[in-house]
């Protein structure tokens, strides 16, 4: 595509001109070119980003990946810039456009492997748009780490949960593992919510293969509106409300006939206030609602004014629901 050589055009000329002004003498000449080429909107948001690459390569100058990149790099360089660097023994820009580049190019691939992550804290949720075009719902205090490779697009869910909406690519499938459960797209819109060392999988639009590491072949194909939990201990298809089920990446929590103990313990983890269940009466209450998530004291209120529970807050903050009184 005409972007993608025009985007690759200007990262090199972005990395020809860091390593033209990084050496030791630059002409004032060069400097104006410079000015111009960078007035150049797309051109200098070009040269931030090799300049960050660089600021970053340098501030992990001790890490074995990196010293091994540099040492890659001086092995193609001038023989008297690999004695220069000998004898200073210093991480610092190097001064000949070549080796600068060289290095530039090795660091920029070691960074480009080296996965991605993303979190959330509670309360919080986040959209990330990934360079492959797909995007990425991150709900409360959740993380995932990123790698896009060239065969193919991994995503590891550390915890928490989050929406995957796929961009479509049969030459690199779209692979997530939570704990021990993979998850295998192409093109698919789907919700993974880590529960211990499983998963629960529910898919909004196309087909997913969901499979564990115990497995040598995924063992469940889920079509839209179908769900699997693989942390149960015989785990089966089931149909869901879908939109329920991802309501959350709207703001909103949907209940529709849930135990009180489910949806408390849904409600909170979206805010740092506690509740406690003080009778294991309550538990089994249904409730049927949509809140806004992290509002607690709406959701409170609506169980003291629907179910006639009674909320008692203790100096620590914690909400104690009670049952109704007679």
């Amino acid at each position: 595509m005409v972007v993608d050589n025009e985007g690759d055009v200007r990262r090199r000329e972005a990395a020809a001109w860091f390593a033209r002004l990084g050496q030791k003498r630059v002409s004032t000449a060069d400097i104006q070119d410079f000015f111009v080429w960078r007035k150049d909107p797309a051109n200098a948001r070009a040269y931030e980003r090799v300049d960050k690459a660089w600021n970053a390569s340098r501030a992990l100058a001790d890490d074995p990946d990196i010293a091994a990149l540099t040492a890659e790099a001086l092995g193609q360089a001038p023989p008297q810039v690999r004695a220069r660097h000998m004898v200073s023994r210093l991480w610092k820009p190097l001064t000949t456009g070549a080796v600068a580049l060289a290095a530039l190019g090795l660091a920029g691939t070691w960074a480009m492997n080296r996965p991605q992550s993303y979190a959330t804290a509670v309360g919080e949720q986040h959209t990330l748009r990934l360079a492959d075009g797909s995007k990425v719902i991150l709900d409360t205090n959740s993380r995932v780490d990123v790698r896009l490779r060239a065969d193919r697009r991994s995503v590891t869910l550390v915890s928490g949960q989050a929406f995957f909406d796929v961009e479509g690519d049969p030459g690199r499938p779209f692979v997530v593992t939570a704990g021990d459960t993979i998850v295998t797209a192409v093109g698919t819109r789907f919700d993974v919510r880590k529960l211990g060392q499983g998963a629960r999988v529910t898919l909004i639009e196309g087909r997913v293969d969901v499979g564990t590491f115990d497995t040598p072949k995924p063992s469940w194909s889920l079509a839209p509106g179908q769900q699997v939990v693989t942390a149960q201990r015989r785990p089966e298809v089931r149909t869901v409300d879908a939109s329920r089920e991802t309501s959350w990446t709207t703001g909103r929590l949907t209940f529709a006939a849930t135990p009180i103990r489910e949806a408390v313990a849904e409600v909170s983890r979206y805010s740092d206030s506690r509740i406690e269940l003080k009778d294991a009466g309550i538990a089994h209450i249904p409730v049927s609602g949509a809140f806004d998530a992290g509002d607690t004291e709406a959701f409170i209120a609506a169980l003291s004014d629907l179910y006639g529970v009674t909320a008692v807050r203790r100096a620590d903050g914690a909400i104690i629901l009670e049952a109704p009184k007679s």
